[in-house]
Parts: structure tokens; sequence; C-alpha cells
């Protein structure tokens, strides 16, 4: 009962440990430079960033628990084609959603982005590095955190620049007299993710002091 309590414990603070670092301390996006494509390209309104963003956990998490339960029996040179494969299969079946039940405009917005988040450096890196040296509830737990660590990223850069360049939120008008089309381009992504970048590593940088403090 006690090496019950024991393994039970360590998991659990495994967990929170992948957590924490996966969203937030080690943030695949802002800390790895992971994953920036779609946000400079695609990320342009809130409703795009929330589409990728489920987009990609649809991808990742899956991908990621069956590298942690066959990736170490597999050949290194099979993976990929594996995971990418099975990725390129389930977005098909997102596409087919998006256009059909959703939006077909929302669709045509992203009908390029779509495809590539099946080959998205971000999930090859995480199901294909992280999850195959780890047990399938730390990938899962890595996988939701980087999903949800990406989302956060991509739907704030979004908000901001739709807000910025389109006057709109969710699509639905803010009614601002200044609007910034400035805003869609890429470089103007790339000027959030370094402010963003800068506050999180001032924001770590106070929570460690305090923590090593206490």
């Amino acid at each position: 009962m006690g090496q019950g309590n024991n393994r039970l414990s360590k998991t659990l603070n495994e967990m929170k440990d992948t957590f924490f670092d996966s969203f937030l301390a080690k943030n695949i996006v802002l800390v790895q430079a992971i994953g920036i494509s779609p946000i400079l390209a695609a990320g342009v309104t809130l409703k795009n960033g929330v589409v990728l963003t489920l987009c990609t956990a649809a991808v990742l998490i899956p991908a990621s628990l069956f590298m942690s339960l066959f990736g170490d029996k597999l050949p290194a040179w099979v993976r990929p084609p594996i995971y990418t494969v099975g990725a390129a299969a389930i977005m098909l079946g997102a596409a087919i959603f998006i256009d059909r039940v959703i939006s077909h405009e929302l669709y045509a917005s992203l009908y390029i982005f779509i495809p590539l988040t099946a080959v998205n450096s971000l999930v090859s890196y995480r199901a294909g590095g992280f999850s195959v040296s780890h047990e399938p509830v730390i990938a899962l737990t890595d996988a939701v955190a980087s999903s949800l660590g990406f989302g956060l990223v991509i739907c704030v850069v979004s908000g901001l620049r739709e807000i910025a360049a389109y006057g709109t939120l969710w699509e639905n008008p803010l009614n601002f007299s200044v609007v910034l089309s400035e805003a869609s381009l890429p470089y103007a992504a790339f000027l959030l993710l370094g402010f963003m970048a800068a506050f999180l590593q001032w924001l770590t940088s106070v929570i460690g002091q305090k923590l090593a403090k206490n």
C-alpha cells in the first residue's frame, strides 16, 4: 500500500510539473519557438486561432498517446510516417467537418493551414520526441498542456491582431475609430510574440524568486 501511494504521489507530481512546464514555463511557442508558422500566417482572427488550436489538439493528443504506447517498439525511421499519416487522416476529417458543419467561409480561409497541421513541427517534436520516452499518462499530460500553451499564444495574438486590423473580435464589430490594417501582416505577429516571450520570461523569473524564498 505504501509503495502504491508513493508511486501515485510521484506520478501526480510528475504530471503537475509536466503540465506547468509544457503550458507555461517552457511554452512550446514562446520558449522553444516551435509551431510559429500558423500563428504568423493564419492567426489574424480569434476564430482562426480557436480552430487551429482544436486541430492541433486533435492531432497531438492521439499521436502522443500512440507514440508513448508503441513508439519504442518501432524503428526510429518508421515513427514519423506513421504519426504523419494518422495526423493527415484526422485533419481530413476535421476539414470536412469544418466545411460542411461549421462554416464554409472559415474553411476557405484556413484550407491551406488545416492540412499543414498534420506536419506541424509541434506534433513531430512532442509526439515523436517527448512521448516516446514517457509513460502514457505523462505523454497525455504533455500533449494537453502543449496544445493549451499553443492555443493560449495563438488566441491572444489572433485576438489582438483582429481588434487592431479589423476593429472586430470573433467577427463582432467593436466600433473602433482607428483600424491598423498593418496588424494583419506577419511582422505584427512577430512583435506580439516577442513581447509575450519577454513577459513570460519576467513572470517565470518572479515565480522562481518567490518559490526560492519559500
